[in-house]
């Protein structure tokens, strides 16, 4: 290693050369892995109530409405009125192809359905729906269920209005 006063000082200044490089490369490496701005995992507000209600509409407009609304959002990457359609306990259950529970991928609530739409959706967003939407709905008092093609959708009345609850596909 060093052996004179000299060559330690030369000893120091490599050492130091090498430990700034070190750092500099670690900066690189972790910052590569971090999200993209715009893309962070955050804890969602309470819904403003105003924007999309369909409180007073009837169930055969409000919820192809609320459909079309949810497509719309996720292709224009639209957190606030993501936030407004989804019940606050909603889930999303993406089967896979099987009737195997176990084998689904579940979000649960309306913080881990946003991370869904940041993460898998708004990077590569859905084609648009063909309207008008070919629905088959069923009403039991405040809940609702629609089928539109091989998606499950429930619906919940509650506040003055209708939200998206549930789609299994």
């Amino acid at each position: 290693m060093c052996q004179s006063k000299l060559s330690s000082i030369v000893c120091i200044e490599r050492n130091t050369k090498a430990t700034v490089f070190f750092l500099i490369f670690m900066s690189m490496a972790l910052n590569a892995c971090t999200r993209a701005p715009g893309y962070a995992l955050f804890a969602t507000p309470a819904p403003p109530t105003a924007a999309v209600t369909f409180g007073d509409t009837p169930i055969e407009i409000a919820l192809p409405a609320l459909i079309i609304a949810e497509r719309t959002a996720a292709r224009e990457r639209d957190l606030t009125t993501l936030t407004q359609l989804w019940a606050h306990d909603a889930r999303i259950v993406d089967s896979r192809g099987t009737d195997n529970p176990a084998a689904a991928y579940v979000w649960q609530g309306r913080d881990a359905i946003l991370d869904r739409y940041v993460l898998a959706v708004f990077p590569a967003p859905p084609p648009p729906l063909a309207e008008p939407l070919d629905l088959i709905v069923e009403q039991q008092g405040d809940s609702a269920t629609a089928m539109l093609n091989n998606d499950r959708w429930r619906f919940t009345f509650a506040e003055g209005r209708w939200w998206l609850q549930e789609l299994m596909y």
